[in-house]
């Protein structure tokens, strides 16, 4: 399959959308129906405001005739899983993986969560969100968010 085929076969099944939606609709049922293994996971709650969704790739399995599109998913600019459709050269949807890393994601979320409660209680200490940025690494945007919602 040349670029150009992929590009206007993308472009007829908008499966960029479609597996940003896709991603957001397993992420939420996952949350809902195994909340245990949500917290285990995260060590407690995520704020959807932190997660974004960035494009990968697509991927041609010629065995099979399938596409893969892949998503990376970031917390607070951190990897924390990947997302993977599998679709049809139809554009049916033949199956999705959500995957966080268990083992490396324990230890990315320990440090998140920790430069998360310095900056809530530097922004209730009324520090400059530019200063807290400096010490926790967290985007200055990410910690506006933060002061306007939960202060």
């Amino acid at each position: 399959m040349n670029k150009q085929t992929l590009l206007e076969w993308e472009n007829n099944h908008d499966a960029i959308n479609t597996t940003i939606d896709g991603f957001w609709k397993c992420f939420r049922q996952w949350r809902t129906e195994e909340k245990d293994e949500y917290h285990s996971t995260f060590q407690g709650k995520l704020y959807e405001d932190f997660i974004r969704v960035l494009y990968l790739k697509y991927t041609f399995g010629v065995e099979e005739a399938v596409i893969f599109c892949s998503v990376h998913i970031l917390y607070l600019e951190e990897l924390i899983g990947t997302y993977d459709i599998e679709f049809s050269l139809d554009g049916d949807i033949g199956d999705d993986y959500l995957d966080f890393n268990a083992v490396l994601l324990r230890e990315k979320m320990m440090k998140i969560q920790h430069n998360l409660r310095v900056a809530r209680s530097a922004i209730r200490e009324g520090i400059e969100i530019g200063k807290i940025s400096t010490i926790t690494g967290i985007l200055p945007g990410a910690l506006q968010i933060i002061k306007e919602k939960y202060y």
